[in-house]
């Protein structure tokens, strides 16, 4: 046993130990050197793959699945504007109502005037009109008539009916006609003029489109 521990390796035995470790260095790490696409989700542990191993930009909306997001998952504050809200940021704000008998405003014609307030204390709405985006005239208001025509009052240039023509509206019991630009009656121009033939005219909910 002394004589076999006193003895040295030859060169050749040397040699042959060193390529045999390296060779089974080189099997060891061949061994551990994943093909590409062999790991899945069964290879993945649960929660392992953190926000630091996502590459930034990866996540795509083709890889979120549909209707799953939430307002908490949704910073608001850097969501744009969508189409359909900015052009409807474009359109202006509808025009208020232009009372009669206001000031500046068309005056009431032959004494007619707001019926006001009618027993027991319930004011009725004043009489005014205004124009919407699509060029629609609405009236609204209840006017108590005392005119010989009939008039309650003359509506101005850009808020009448088509030339020559008029618009005749039968609410209830209630007969009121508007009348459009270059209607002369009996040699006296009554064009734009609002007519009721009786007493309590309930102007609220008469609309038209005013002439071009």
């Amino acid at each position: 046993m002394k004589g076999f521990l006193d003895r040295h390796p030859s060169t050749a035995v040397v040699i042959s130990i060193v390529a045999l470790v390296a060779a089974l260095a080189g099997t060891g790490y061949a061994a551990l050197k994943l093909p590409k696409n062999s790991v899945g989700t069964k290879q993945l542990k649960k929660n392992s793959v953190t926000k630091a191993k996502i590459r930034k930009n990866a996540v795509t909306t083709g890889k979120v699945k549909k209707h799953t997001l939430t307002r908490s998952d949704i910073n608001l504050k850097k969501l744009g504007t969508v189409p359909s809200a900015e052009i409807a940021n474009t359109v202006p704000p509808r025009e208020g109502v232009h009372p009669v008998g206001g000031p500046g405003e068309p005056p009431f014609s032959q004494g007619s005037s707001n019926f006001g307030a009618v027993p027991p204390g319930v004011n009725l709405p004043p009489v005014g009109f205004f124009k919407d985006h699509d060029e629609v005239v609405h009236l609204e208001g209840v006017a108590k008539v005392t005119g010989k025509d009939g008039r309650i009052f003359t509506l101005p240039p850009g808020f009448r009916p088509p030339a020559g023509t008029a618009e005749f509206y039968e609410p209830g019991e209630n007969t009121i006609i508007v009348l459009g630009t270059n209607v002369i009656l009996g040699g006296e121009d009554l064009s734009g003029a609002v007519i009721s033939a009786d007493e309590a005219a309930v102007l609220s909910g008469l609309t038209f489109r005013a002439a071009s």
